[in-house]
């Protein structure tokens, strides 16, 4: 059951919208504009979320002011799990999204098990880790399109919904880097960029993406780890 919750404004990243849903909100979900915040450092963690729709990046910003993206959630997925009661990052909408809030405390009932999505949540973030150092930018950017492309896995068009500057402060490079390696996958035919911002992806070669996208062992010894530790728990 969804429990009541409200989200207080502390903070917000220069040139982002922040709209403070002070209401309470009740068995409802909240509708968001493109870069509208949902949560910030430093404030109370009161809750968890659920993406019904659209996309949701997580993100910290160094102290020098950049931006460093640490994942993004789309349909399905949950984020605003914390370790503590504050607010270590950031969770923005990265366009028109709808996401459902459920109250984090000991008393609430949420339709999930915490401990699969903190391993899950680890999983990811070792996984690409593993792709930043150990592959170049098109490997990079080519692991990306496919963390998107398997979102949608019986969809030969997808929408992207992220920037090059999104998808730049995510894979640590420049906007003109990722901007060149897309180049380079049309060239080689293995995507085709439509649309008029050139989000929606239409995969020619799912099989030749895959290829410049080789995982290591390590990182599936990630998962496999993570996947073993979750049963283990539950037995």
């Amino acid at each position: 059951m969804l429990q009541d919750h409200a989200i207080v404004k502390h903070t917000t990243a220069p040139g982002h919208r922040h709209r403070a849903v002070g209401q309470t909100v009740r068995d409802q979900s909240i509708r968001l504009k493109a870069d509208e915040t949902i949560y910030s450092e430093g404030e109370h963690a009161l809750a968890i979320y659920q993406v019904e729709a659209g996309a949701v990046r997580i993100y910290r910003l160094t102290t020098s002011g950049q931006r460093y993206i640490l994942s993004f959630c789309g349909k399905g997925e949950w984020f605003g799990l914390e370790t503590g009661n504050i607010r270590t990052d950031f969770a923005e909408a990265v366009c028109e999204t709808s996401i459902r809030p459920f109250r984090a405390n000991q008393n609430a009932t949420v339709p999930v098990d915490l401990l699969h999505i903190a391993l899950m949540n680890l999983a990811k973030a070792q996984h690409k880790q593993l792709v930043i150092t150990e592959q170049s930018a098109l490997k990079r950017v080519a692991a990306f399109v496919c963390e998107m492309a398997e979102r949608h896995p019986e969809d030969a068009e997808f929408d992207m919904m992220m920037s090059r500057s999104d998808i730049a402060d995510y894979l640590g490079l420049t906007v003109e880097t990722v901007a060149r390696c897309f180049t380079k996958l049309r060239e080689k035919r293995i995507l085709r960029l439509n649309g008029r911002l050139q989000r929606s992806v239409r995969l020619l070669d799912r099989n030749g993406l895959m290829a410049l996208t080789v995982q290591s062992s390590s990182s599936k010894n990630v998962k496999r780890f993570c996947v073993r530790n979750y049963l283990e728990t539950k037995g």
